[in-house]
């Protein structure tokens, strides 16, 4: 009689012996053990559809079926046939017929997709499957088509009501490990079919168990999530030549790793080439991901899977897995193991069962238009005129090769996006500073505060560079107004003139113009001494009405969130992304070299899998996405570790939101960043919060939607928490400074032929 212990761990139906039912008191005696279960008597039934599978050419009706089991059972007792199996987790017992004929019916509609000699082949081979959730469809697709005669499933985890997303199971199965509740579906389906259950998982302890205990697998299946465990079954299996298959669920994303054949072949195709296996020991959260997205080659993940991928551990905690995506993949795997273990199918490779791309609208949706520029390419026939309209006092004539060097010199200085929006004009001895709007145009350039900012940093690298050539400068600034395009009339004097010319601020920074350079470089923070702290206050403070600002510690923390999340306000918004993804980003060193301008993606100081993240999210509909999900909290994540790695957050402020607040604003920027590169640190503008927050203070919310205008006050105000500031306050400039070694590679420039025009009389 069965004695009925604890039900949690048990998947194994238990057979009952012949000589339990070989004569009625035998039977009677074991049916009164199972009294109380449930009694279901398949065998007449099954009995009756094997006698119709074999004999197909007669197409028998009902009553003839029935005729001939009758004759057949006629000198037979019907319970004493066939096989007595009872589901202990069900509290039923079956009557059924016995394992040969169970197997011949059960497969007789897999014929002749799968030939008998076949079917006889399959069922001597043995696979191991290692993570039941994707592992749960597939284990179930290859037991329904007995694709093998013996699974072995491993996994620790159990069942919980997130899972039954893709988990065919029922709401009683919540807590009940996943291997026996996939091993329970399997045995319903087949109770021949030979299990065995890992329900601790794969360890390193236990791994060659699984792999070799009672033969070695024929097939290892891998849906596990942990990545010690991917590489450390991978490098076994291919120590005992045995093939590796893996599915992704994403794409129909379909791995072959044939070690059996190719026992050199580098795991996941040589995706980690180069990368010690030691790694892979307790990985951070950080290096998971980057290392995930090496695996799966995250730039050939389906748009949606790619969206997934930067809101992991933001607003979802892991991997998305659908069910239709779930059961393909099961198919998918089935058949691929089947034909693998039948020798019809030799090759390893990567494979994408697309069905998006497969059934999908043949006509793309049209995406959103560019913004269209207002502004026209700058006319230099145009300048003249207005240079000729102005009378001109005092200024000499300098050489032409010297002003080259000047201006050369003025055009290193830095402009958003490096989008270099001034044009130089040289006539009647003026060097005229003219704005170029068609190249500024961008929705980081609002109230062309980025612009002004530019101009004035430019004009310190002029007075700079004069100073060292020998000349004195003074400027006259928005002599038509600030609506015009001219920005500032720039007369040349012999140095030490009497008139009243710009003074120089620490000639000796004109040796930093060249080195000066935005460092994303990754950084360390220092401590930076006080005495060197002051300096750099002095030069920020060094035009009138400058203050300068240092913040460490908490508040430099708090900023960092308030930088991120107007991170993610600026890459969400769809001008703000635009402008990021066609206007300021230059994706190959080709890009860069041929337009001179923008920001190369090389000079990001980031690693392959970053520089794959960023191109996930250059992608306008993984942004459509991500909007509408409020999403890219990653931003904000980005800004606090940056910041975890910074000395500290300076800033500069003028005494009045104007345009020559701005301008002059540009030049204290431009001391204090000169100043910065001769003490040794790295300075890394932090622009989007004094480009947003104008907006919403001086814009009447332009460009922004009422979500954006929201969050935007909301962040304004937990900014003033931290800097009280009065309302006309220009705020200039906003930086991260730390440690960090010198970019190799630094932001072209225009050639000079495109930015300087001299005009002789």
């Amino acid at each position: 009689m069965y004695q009925e212990t604890s039900l949690n761990n048990t998947y194994k139906p238990v057979f009952i012996s012949k000589e339990q039912y070989a004569n009625r008191q035998n039977f009677d005696s074991f049916m009164e053990g199972f009294k109380d279960k449930v009694v279901l008597d398949l065998y007449a039934s099954q009995k009756k559809e094997l006698i119709k599978i074999r004999n197909p050419e007669r197409k028998l009706k009902s009553a003839q079926i029935e005729s001939l089991y009758q004759e057949w059972i006629e000198d037979k007792t019907p319970d004493f046939e066939g096989t007595w199996v009872f589901y202990p987790w069900l509290g039923k017992v079956l009557h059924i017929v016995d394992e040969s004929e169970f197997i011949e019916l059960r497969t007789s509609r897999n014929q002749y997709k799968i030939t008998l000699e076949e079917q006889q082949s399959l069922a001597r081979k043995s696979i191991g499957i290692i993570g039941l959730s994707v592992g749960h469809a597939v284990a179930v697709s290859i037991a329904m088509e007995r694709a093998c005669g013996k699974l072995k499933l491993a996994d620790f985890d159990t069942i919980e009501l997130s899972n039954l997303n893709r988990i065919k199971t029922g709401l009683h199965n919540i807590g009940v490990n996943k291997c026996i509740v996939t091993a329970r579906e399997i045995a319903e389906i087949d109770p021949f079919l030979v299990i065995e259950c890992y329900t601790d998982g794969i360890t390193k302890e236990n791994m060659a168990g699984f792999l070799l205990d009672g033969g070695k697998l024929d097939i290892l299946i891998d849906e596990c999530d942990e990545l010690s465990i991917k590489i450390g079954c991978r490098v076994m299996a291919r120590s005992h030549q045995m093939p590796v298959v893996m599915e992704t669920s994403d794409r129909g994303m379909l791995d072959v790793e044939r070690f059996d054949l190719e026992p050199d072949r580098p795991i996941f195709h040589g995706m980690l080439e180069g990368i010690p296996f030691e790694k892979f020991e307790n990985v951070s959260d950080q290096d998971r991901l980057q290392l995930v997205m090496k695996i799966v080659d995250a730039a050939n993940v389906s748009k949606r899977g790619q969206l997934s991928l930067v809101e992991v551990g933001q607003t979802i905690g892991t991997w998305p897995q659908l069910a239709s995506a779930v059961t393909l993949g099961a198919g998918v795997v089935t058949d691929v193991c089947r034909r693998i273990l039948l020798n019809q199918y030799t090759e390893s490779g990567r494979y994408y069962i697309d069905i998006e791309s497969l059934v999908g609208n043949k006509l793309k949706k049209a995406e959103n238009p560019a913004p269209i520029n207002p502004y026209q390419p700058f006319d230099v026939r145009e300048a003249i005129q207005i240079a000729d309209s102005l009378t001109v006092h005092d200024s000499i004539a300098i050489d032409e090769r010297i002003l080259q060097e000047i201006v050369t010199a003025a055009c290193l200085a830095p402009s958003t996006g490096n989008d270099q929006p001034w044009k130089w004009l040289y006539k009647n001895n003026c060097l005229h500073l003219f704005h170029d709007r068609y190249r500024s145009y961008s929705f980081g350039d609002f109230d062309q505060i980025a612009s002004n900012l530019s101009f004035g940093a430019a004009y310190e690298n002029l007075i700079l560079k004069s100073n060292e050539a020998g000349f004195s400068v003074k400027a006259n600034l928005f002599p038509l107004g600030e609506e015009s395009i001219l920005i500032a009339c720039i007369s040349f004097l012999p140095q030490h003139h009497a008139a009243e010319t710009e003074p120089v601020y620490a000639p000796g920074l004109a040796a930093q113009i060249e080195e000066r350079c935005t460092n994303r470089n990754p950084s360390k923070a220092v401590a930076i001494p006080a005495i060197e702290i002051d300096d750099l206050k002095k030069a920020g403070e060094s035009i009138d009405g400058a203050r300068f600002y240092f913040f460490e510690s908490e508040q430099m923390m708090a900023i960092a969130d308030i930088i991120g999340e107007c991170d993610r306000v600026r890459l969400l918004n769809p001008i703000g992304h635009y402008d990021f993804v066609n206007r300021e980003m230059k994706w190959s060193p080709a890009d860069a070299e041929r337009d001179k301008d923008g920001i190369d993606i090389r000079t990001l100081g980031m690693d392959s899998s970053q520089m794959t993240a960023l191109s996930i999210i250059k992608d306008e509909e993984i942004i459509r996405s991500l909007r509408t999900i409020d999403g890219a909290h990653a931003l904000v994540e980005v800004a606090r570790k940056s910041m975890e790695t910074a000395s500290g957050i300076g800033m500069i402020t003028m005494p009045a939101y104007s345009y020559t607040d701005f301008f002059r604003g540009g030049m204290a920027m431009e001391r204090l960043w000169l100043q910065a590169e001769e003490l040794g640190y790295a300075v890394h503008p932090q622009i989007s919060p004094f480009y947003l927050f104008p907006r919403i203070t001086h814009g009447q919310n332009a460009g922004l939607d009422d979500g954006e205008v929201t969050k935007l006050k909301e962040l304004r105000k937990r900014f003033l928490q931290i800097v009280p500031l009065e309302d006309n306050i220009a705020e200039v400039f906003l930086f991260k400074i730390a440690s960090a070694p010198k970019p190799e590679i630094k932001s072209y420039r225009l050639p000079l032929e495109e930015t300087l025009f001299i005009v002789n009389p």
